[in-house]
């Protein structure tokens, strides 16, 4: 066979392509799924949160808070009111029902697992009443990696989220701890509103919250501005032991004061400047969870927004990916690889001519 000259034949090249073709074919059809990292503990922490959705819905009921199934349409209890004497601000109800979805434990997983947290860690969390699914699911997935949480919480809430008076964040806390689910609580609470000490709520909303605080024996933070609120937490949370982390759900008064700062992972000293915890845990070198923009969040991790029913536990990329099989890319590589020297060398169709010819 003799070396040929000049451009490659249609014939070549159409061989060349059916080959590629073909390879591409067998590989893109070879996809596996397999689990994710951290499955079995995603798992855990979504099943131990869709428990408590459970007991919180049992606890509505018996306390005779009627359940809008227009606004709450998956019935969780987890939806409250668009207003109330505790009502703090307007909130997106499109968020509160993406918060009820339990597979938003084993994201906060990945996430603490990405964070580099051990058992026994440590970590600082700042909760609010706006959305208490998520505080929940937050709960879930550290009891299931066996961190100690100490948990500040503002009790006042935006729209929809755990606004009735009788039935505060703290309530639904209490619950958990009374059923046995949570060895944990709130270490100290606060008015929350502007500023972190209730302006803009009515006397009446104010009396609502020390009650709540008071009834569920938690220290209640005096401060009177929001620079007092600040400082008081960071103290508090210092106060503990050497803190891992901080996780912060949906509470910007206090944590967010300064710079805007998006949600997620935040990785030490990510934040060059502001005054808010999330800011000064950053500087400090501290990372930090911030779980803010909920919708935002959940399409970054291809949860469903407001979705309708509840996803089922397990479905989903945070729990399987596909994988294409290495080895036998590596090989069809190899072939099409050998092919191509073949066929720029020897042009196949030049040499059947010549054998023709002869």
């Amino acid at each position: 066979m003799k070396l040929r000259k000049g451009k490659i034949s249609i014939l070549s090249l159409l061989i060349i392509t059916a080959i590629t073709i073909l390879l591409m074919v067998l590989e893109l059809s070879s996809k596996s799924k397999v689990k994710t990292k951290y499955f079995d503990e995603k798992i855990e922490a979504a099943e131990l949160t869709l428990q408590s959705f459970k007991l919180i819905k049992e606890a509505v009921d018996s306390l005779n808070i009627p359940i809008d199934r227009i606004n709450d349409p998956n019935e969780t209890g987890l939806i409250g009111l668009q207003y109330s004497p505790i009502t703090t601000e307007r909130g997106d109800l499109n968020a509160k029902l993406t918060s009820t979805n339990p597979n938003f434990a084993a994201l906060i997983v990945q996430l603490l697992r990405k964070a580099g947290v051990k058992n026994d860690d440590l970590v600082a969390v700042s909760f609010t009443g706006s959305l208490p699914a998520l505080n929940i699911a937050v709960l879930s997935a550290i009891k299931t990696l066996q961190l100690k949480p100490i948990i500040i919480t503002s009790v006042g809430a935006s729209m929809w989220g755990a606004n009735y008076p009788q039935f505060t964040y703290l309530d639904i806390e209490q619950v958990l701890n009374q059923k046995g689910l949570f060895e944990f609580k709130t270490a100290a609470a606060s008015f929350g509103g502007e500023d972190d000490i209730g302006r803009g709520l009515s006397p009446e909303g104010r009396e609502n919250i020390e009650a709540a605080i008071a009834r569920n024996n938690i220290q209640i933070l005096e401060i009177e501005n929001l620079d007092d609120a600040i400082n008081r937490r960071i103290e508090i949370y210092n106060n503990m032991g050497e803190l891992k982390l901080l996780i912060n759900v949906d509470e910007r008064t206090t944590t967010l004061t300064g710079h805007d700062i998006g949600s997620g992972f935040i990785k030490p000293r990510q934040i060059k400047f502001g005054r808010g915890i999330v800011a000064q845990f950053s500087q400090s070198g501290i990372p930090v969870i911030n779980l803010i923009d909920i919708n935002h969040l959940a399409e970054r991790f291809k949860l469903p927004v407001a979705p309708i029913p509840l996803p089922e536990i397990g479905e989903g990329s945070l729990y399987h990916e596909y994988r294409y099989p290495v080895g036998q890319a590596i090989i069809s590589i190899v072939i099409l690889f050998i092919i191509l020297f073949i066929i720029l060398r020897y042009d196949i169709d030049y040499y059947l001519k010549r054998r023709k010819n002869d």
